[in-house]
C-alpha cells in the first residue's frame, strides 16, 4: 500500500502527507457488513477512488492553544481573526496541536489543488475503530494499513449474479442500519452558511473592510454625504451578493431535495420508507415518480425521462441487463440504469425492480451536483492584474505618507491632524470605489444577455468570453437541427431509393428494430430516427401487448421475444421477434453502423464500402440493416449468438439538416479570425460534408486520420473536401489512398499544409501513447474536426486547446457536452434542461445565433472593465497627486470640493460610460489580454505625461503672473493677496491660489514635490473620460450611450462656468473657492482646457492605432 501513495506536487512541507491513489474492490453483501466493526477494516471489502486533496496534515484539539488563539485575536484589535477568514490554516496552526499519525487526530488540514486549505473533523465510530472526515461532500476512510485516509464513495459493485439471489428477501435490518450508519442517509443537503456568517464573511473581505474603514474616517472628518454614499453602496452590494448567494443555496436545494417515499423489500417484506431511507443493496419497487438514488433494474421494463441529466427530451426503454451476470452492477449498459433525478414515466407490466447502487452524492446527479459546488476554475489574468495595480497604488500611498509625515512635523501638526491626514491619503490613493465600478459594468452587460433570452450563472465569465479566439460547436442539434428526416432505403440492388420497400424482410425490420413504446392515447415515444422510420411502415404499436401490428386490417403481427438496445461499444442494437403467421421461427433483425454490420455479415455487396462513402460525404446519416431466421431460439442465447451470420438488407438513409443560421455564424466567427471546430459524437464523413457546407475555411483536402480496424494502429487519407460528392475520384480516393501511417511518422505528418479531421478511436490511441506533449498539442491544434468522440474526450480536447494558450468557447445542445461546456473558459448551452447548469451561459431560445451575441457581448464587457479600471486607476493618482501637493504646501480640498470631484464628476462618470452597448459587428481585433499589456500602459504612461507636462506649464505660468501669491509667502506674512485663513487645528488651509488652480485644472509647479507623479484635476477627469471612451471596435460610438453624453457634457460645462466665472455663488458658498482667478487668466485657461481635450484625444488615438498595426 505504501507504493500507492503519490503526490501531485514536485515538494510538499513536511507537515502534509500526500494524498493516495489506490483503487480497490468495495463488496457489499454480507450479514453484516465487516467494514463497520474490525479495527482495521479488510481492504478487500472497500472500493476507494483517488483522494480530491493534494496533501493532508494531522491535528488534534487543545484548550490551552485555543485559549492561546483567543488572547492572541484580543491583543491584535481582532486583526489575527480576521486572517483566519482569509486564511483558515492560520487558525489550525495556531489553535490546534500538530500529531504525528494520522490515525490519532481528530482534525485534518487539507490542501486542495488550487493550494487552497480546508479544514475538517474527524468522526470517530465504533469506540474509535472507524475515523471519517467528509470533504466535498465524499466520505474518506482511515486505512491503518496505508496510515493514511482514503475517499469511500456510497456505491455497489456486488455481481449481478449476486444481487439476483438476493432479491427474495432483501436486506435485513441489521444491514441497513450498519450501511446508513456508515454511509449516511440517501440525501444531498447542502449546509447553508447562517445569514450571519455570510454577512461577517463578506464584511471581513479586504475590498469591503477598506471601504468601511474609509467610510468610519470620513464620517470622523464630516466627510458625511460621500461616506454614507459609499456605505449605502457597499451595503447594497454585500445585501445583493448575500441575498445571491443564499437564493442559488435555495434553489440548488431544492433541486436535490428528494422528499418522496419508495417501496422496498427488507427482511422478506414490502416496506415504504422515504426516499432518504435507501441505502445500498436495497431492492426498490419502480413507480411512476422521480427515481431517488441510481439503479439497476433486475426485473420488469420501464420508460424514464432523463431530460433533467443529460438534455435529452425524449424518454428511453429501461429494461433488466443481459451482460455477463458475473459482472458489476455498476458495469451495466446505461439501458439497464435509472439515474437519480430522473423520472419514470411509465411502468410496464404488474411490477419491475431495481436494485440501489448509488446513493447521495455518489449517484449519476450527485457528481453534476458537486462538478457545480467545486469547479476547477479558470484563472482570468485581469484578476491578478488588478491586484499588481492595487499594490503599486499602496506603494504610492506609502510614499506620499512618508511625505505627509516629514511635512507634518516640520509644520508642527498636532499627532491626531497628522494621523488623520495620511490616512486621507491611504484612503484617496486605493479607490474605495473600484469594486462597485467593476461589478456594475458586469451587471450592465448581465442585464442585456438576461434580455436576450442568455441567462448567465457565473458573471465573471462575460469578461473571460471577450478573450475567446477560438469556439468549438457540437455537430448534431447544435450545427445542425435535432431531427433526422428519413430519406429512405437502398436496398443496394440497382432499385431506386424508396420510403416504401417492397421487400417483406426490409419492411418488418422497419417496423420492429427499434426502442420505441406507445401511451394509452396512442403517441409513440422515442428517437425521431425512429420514429421516422417505424412510420414509413405504417404499422401501429401495441400499448397492452408486446407486439407491432401490420397496417390496413392485416393479420400480420410482429411479436417481441427480446429487445437488445444500441451499445456504443458494438455499434449495434437488435431485435428478436416471431411473425403470427410464423410459429417455428424467430427473425432477428440488426441495425447499427455500417462498419458493424458488415463485421457480422456472411457477405456484402463489392460497392458497400463506396456507398457508405458518398452518403456520408453527402451528409446523410447511414444505418445498415441485416437480419437472419434462427430456429429453436432460447432466452438464453446469448447476444454474440443471436448477433452473428447475418445476411444484408440494405442502408436506412437519415438527413440531418444544417439550421439556417449556423452558415451565417461560422462566416461571422470566422471573418472575426476565430478559429472554428466541430467536435462531434457523428460520423468524420459527414461532419466534413457539414463543414464544407457551413463553408468553413478549410484546405482543398484534410488530412483524415482514423483507427485500423486490423490492427489498431492509427491510419490516414488524404480527403478531398471540396470536390464535388458526386465525382467518380471522391469514390476512388476512398477505396485506394488510405495509407497506413506509424506513430513515429506523425511529426512529419503535421508538418503538411492540410487541416486535419481525427476521429474519438485514434485520438484514444495517442492518449494512450507515449507521444511527446508537444507532438500532442500540435496534433490537437491542427485538428478542424474531431468525429466520433465520446464525452469523456471532447472535453479533453477543450482541455488541450486550453492548455495551448487559446481561450476557448464551447456549445452545445447539452446531450453529452456537460463536461466540455464546464471545461472551456466560456460554455454556452443551447438547452433550458438542468444539465445545462453546468454551463455558465444558457439560451433559452436554444439559437445558435446567441454565440455571436455572447461574444459581441463578452468583448464590450470586457472593453469597459479595461477602459473603466484605467480611469479608477488615474483616478486616485490624479487625486494623490493633488492632495499631496497640497499637504505639502499645508493646505488642503474642503469637503464639498472633495464630494463635488468624488461623486459629482468621477463617481457620475464612471458609472454612465459603463452604459455603452456592444458593437453591431464582430470584428478581427481583439481587446488586451492583460491590464499590463501595451496598449493599457502606454495609455495611461502617454496620457500621464502630456497632463504633467500641460498642467505644469499652465500652473508655472500663473506663478510668473504678478497677481499671484504662493501660500507659504501668504501665510508668513510676506505677501498680502488675499487673507490666510487657517483651519481649526490651525496648520492646514482650503484659501489659497493653489487650491482655486490645483481643483480646477491640477498639477502644482515644477519643481514641486508632486513632478513624480501624474497631476490631473477635476478638468483632467472630463479629460480623460472623453478620451478613454473613443470609439472602438468593440463597443458602440460613444453617443450611443446618451446618458454618459449628456452627464459629461454637463459637468464639463459646470467645471468651465467655474473657470469663466470666478467668484460666483456657487464658487463661493459651496465649493468654498474663496480666492478666485482674474478674468484674463482665466480665459487662457480656458482656451488651454480646450487644446488639452484635443491633444489627449490626438495621443489616445495614436497610442490604439499604433498598438493595432502591431
Amino acid at each position: 500500500m505504501a507504493d500507492a501513495l503519490a503526490t501531485t506536487g514536485s515538494s510538499l512541507p513536511p507537515a502534509f502527507d500526500p494524498a493516495p491513489t489506490v483503487t480497490i474492490v468495495l463488496s457489499t453483501y454480507n450479514e453484516r457488513d465487516p467494514l463497520i466493526k474490525p479495527a482495521a477494516p479488510d481492504l478487500s471489502l472497500l472500493a476507494t477512488s483517488k483522494a480530491e486533496y493534494v496533501a493532508i496534515a494531522g491535528f488534534r484539539a487543545s484548550a490551552v492553544w485555543q485559549a492561546g488563539f483567543v488572547l492572541l485575536c484580543v491583543v491584535t484589535g481582532g486583526v489575527l481573526w480576521i486572517m483566519t477568514t482569509w486564511w483558515p490554516q492560520i487558525y489550525t496552526y495556531l489553535a490546534r496541536v500538530r500529531v504525528r499519525s494520522l490515525g490519532v487526530a481528530d482534525i485534518v488540514l487539507v490542501r486542495d489543488s488550487h493550494g487552497l486549505m480546508h479544514e475538517c473533523a474527524v468522526v470517530h465510530s465504533e469506540g474509535g475503530m472507524v475515523r471519517t472526515f467528509e470533504w466535498k461532500h465524499q466520505r474518506y476512510l482511515y486505512i491503518q494499513q496505508s496510515g493514511s485516509f482514503e475517499r469511500v464513495p456510497a456505491m455497489l459493485l456486488d455481481s449481478l449474479e449476486s444481487v439476483t439471489r438476493s432479491l427474495q428477501t432483501g436486506l435485513a435490518s441489521s444491514v441497513v442500519a450498519d450501511r446508513t450508519a456508515f454511509y449516511g442517509p440517501n440525501t444531498m443537503e447542502l449546509k447553508t452558511p447562517s445569514l450571519i456568517r455570510l454577512l461577517v464573511e463578506k464584511v471581513v473581505h479586504p475590498f469591503y473592510l477598506f471601504q468601511l474603514i474609509s467610510v468610519a474616517l470620513w464620517l470622523e472628518e464630516a466627510y458625511t454625504t460621500y461616506a454614507l454614499a459609499i456605505l449605502a453602496m457597499s451595503i447594497s452590494s454585500i445585501a445583493y451578493e448575500v441575498h445571491s448567494q443564499v437564493t442559488n443555496a435555495s434553489q440548488m436545494q431544492a433541486l436535490v431535495a428528494c422528499a418522496i417515499q419508495v417501496q422496498v423489500k427488507r427482511d422478506g417484506g414490502v416496506q415504504s420508507v422515504p426516499a432518504s431511507a435507501l441505502v445500498l443493496g436495497d431492492f426498490v419497487l419502480v413507480q411512476e415518480q422521480v427515481v431517488a438514488a441510481d439503479m439497476v433494474i433486475v426485473v420488469g421494463e420501464c420508460m424514464a425521462d432523463e431530460s433533467s441529466l443529460t438534455g435529452e427530451a425524449i424518454p428511453v426503454s429501461k429494461q433488466p441487463s443481459h451482460d455477463d451476470p458475473t459482472k458489476s452492477v455498476l458495469e451495466c449498459h446505461k439501458s439497464s440504469v435509472l439515474c437519480a433525478g430522473s423520472t419514470v414515466v411509465r411502468v410496464k407490466g404488474d411490477s419491475v425492480w431495481a436494485v440501489v447502487t448509488r446513493v447521495g452524492f455518489s449517484t449519476t446527479k450527485g457528481d453534476l451536483l458537486r462538478q457545480i459546488l467545486y469547479p476547477d476554475d479558470v484563472p482570468f489574468q485581469m484578476v491578478t492584474d488588478s491586484y499588481r495595480y492595487l499594490l503599486a497604488l499602496s506603494i504610492v500611498a506609502g510614499l506620499t505618507s512618508l511625505q505627509r509625515i516629514y511635512d507634518a512635523i516640520q509644520a508642527h501638526s498636532t499627532l491626531g491632524d497628522l494621523v488623520i491626514s495620511v490616512f486621507d491619503l491611504i484612503s484617496t490613493t486605493i479607490p474605495a470605489a473600484l469594486p462597485m465600478i467593476l461589478t456594475v459594468g458586469v451587471g450592465f452587460s448581465l442585464t442585456r444577455l438576461q434580455q436576450a433570452r442568455l441567462c448567465c450563472i457565473d458573471a465573471q465569465k462575460i469578461n473571460v468570453a471577450g478573450h475567446i479566439n477560438c469556439f468549438c460547436f457540437d455537430k448534431t442539434g447544435t450545427l445542425t437541427s435535432d431531427h433526422l428526416d428519413f430519406e429512405g432505403v437502398d436496398m443496394c440492388d440497382g432499385s431506386p431509393l424508396t420510403t416504401k420497400p417492397t421487400s417483406r424482410d426490409v419492411e418488418y425490420a422497419l417496423a420492429s428494430c427499434h426502442g420505441l413504446s406507445v401511451d394509452d392515447q396512442g403517441v409513440v415515444a422515442g428517437y425521431s430516427l425512429e420514429r421516422d422510420m417505424f412510420a414509413a411502415t405504417e404499422y401501429t404499436l401495441s400499448a397492452t401487448t408486446n407486439e407491432v401490428q401490420s397496417p390496413n386490417g392485416g393479420h400480420v403481427s410482429l411479436r417481441y421475444d427480446r429487445r437488445y438496445p444500441f451499445d456504443a461499444a458494438l455499434q449495434r442494437s437488435s431485435v428478436v421477434v416471431q411473425a403470427s403467421n410464423e410459429p417455428h421461427f424467430r427473425r432477428i433483425y440488426v441495425k447499427g453502423s455500417p462498419e458493424a454490420i458488415a463485421d457480422i455479415c456472411t457477405g456484402i455487396p463489392s460497392d458497400f464500402y463506396a456507398r457508405v462513402h458518398r452518403y456520408a460525404s453527402e451528409g446523410l446519416y447511414c444505418v445498415a440493416l441485416a437480419m437472419k431466421k434462427m430456429d429453436g431460439y432460447e432466452p438464453a442465447t446469448s447476444r454474440a449468438t443471436v448477433e452473428s451470420d447475418v445476411t444484408f438488407l440494405g442502408f436506412l438513409l437519415f438527413l440531418n439538416p444544417i439550421k439556417a443560421a449556423s452558415r451565417g455564424v461560422i462566416e461571422t466567427l470566422e471573418r472575426a479570425n476565430i478559429d472554428v471546430r466541430i467536435i462531434t459524437g457523428d460520423n468524420a464523413l459527414t461532419a466534413m460534408h457539414v463543414a464544407r457546407e457551413l463553408n468553413m475555411h478549410l484546405t482543398t483536402s484534410m488530412l483524415y486520420l482514423d483507427v485500423s480496424p486490423s490492427d489498431g494502429s492509427i491510419m490516414y487519407q488524404l480527403y478531398p473536401v471540396r470536390v464535388d460528392p458526386t465525382d467518380d475520384q471522391l469514390i476512388s480516393l476512398a477505396q485506394t489512398s488510405t495509407t497506413w501511417l506509424a506513430l513515429g511518422d506523425l511529426d512529419t505528418l503535421l508538418d503538411l499544409d492540410f487541416d486535419l479531421t481525427i476521429t474519438g478511436a485514434a485520438l484514444d490511441v495517442v492518449i494512450a501513447s507515449s507521444l511527446p506533449p508537444l507532438l500532442v498539442s500540435r496534433l490537437v491544434q491542427k485538428a478542424k474536426i474531431f468525429a466520433r468522440t465520446k464525452p469523456h474526450t471532447k472535453t479533453w480536447i477543450v482541455g488541450r486547446l486550453m492548455d495551448a494558450g487559446l481561450f476557448v468557447g464551447m456549445t452545445g445542445d447539452g446531450t453529452n457536452d456537460c463536461g466540455a461546456l464546464k471545461a472551456a473558459h466560456v460554455g454556452l448551452a443551447l438547452s433550458d434542461a438542468e444539465a445545462s447548469i453546468v454551463a455558465p451561459f444558457t439560451s433559452r431560445g436554444k439559437a445558435i445565433e446567441d454565440v455571436v451575441a455572447l461574444l459581441r457581448e463578452g468583448r464590450c464587457a470586457l472593453t469597459t472593465s479595461l477602459l473603466s479600471f484605467k480611469f479608477m486607476v488615474m483616478y486616485p493618482i490624479i487625486e494623490t497627486a493633488m492632495v499631496a501637493y497640497l499637504n505639502h504646501m499645508q493646505a488642503s480640498f474642503s469637503n464639498n470640493q472633495y464630494l463635488f470631484g468624488d461623486m459629482f464628476v468621477v463617481l457620475g462618470m464612471s458609472v454612465l460610460m459603463l452604459q455603452t452597448p456592444p458593437a453591431a459587428n464582430l470584428t478581427k481585433a481583439r481587446p488586451p489580454t492583460s491590464l499590463f499589456s501595451p496598449t493599457i500602459v502606454w495609455s495611461v504612461a502617454s496620457q500621464s505625461v502630456v497632463f504633467a507636462l500641460y498642467f505644469s506649464a499652465t500652473l508655472a505660468v500663473a506663478q510668473r503672473q504678478p497677481w499671484f501669491c504662493a501660500l507659504p509667502d501668504v501665510a508668513a506674512g510676506r505677501a498680502h493677496c488675499y487673507p490666510y485663513r487657517p483651519n481649526e487645528s490651525g496648520d492646514m488651509t482650503t484659501h489659497a491660489f493653489e487650491v482655486s488652480i490645483v481643483w480646477l485644472l491640477g498639477t502644482p509647479p515644477l519643481g514641486s514635490v508632486s513632478k513624480k507623479y501624474t497631476c490631473l484635476g477635476h478638468w483632467h477627469y472630463v479629460v480623460l473620460a472623453i478620451a478613454f471612451n473613443l470609439n472602438d471596435p468593440f463597443r458602440e460610438p460613444a453617443w450611443h450611450n446618451r446618458a454618459f453624453v449628456l452627464y459629461t457634457a454637463a459637468v464639463g460645462a459646470i467645471l468651465l462656468g467655474l473657470v469663466l466665472w470666478p467668484g460666483n455663488a456657487m464658487a463661493v458658498a459651496w465649493l468654498d473657492l474663496t480666492t478666485p482667478l482674474p478674468l484674463s487668466f482665466c480665459f487662457e485657461m480656458a482656451a488651454s482646457c480646450a487644446l488639452a481635450l484635443v491633444t489627449a484625444v490626438g495621443v489616445e488615438m495614436a497610442v490604439r492605432i499604433t498598438f493595432a498595426q502591431s
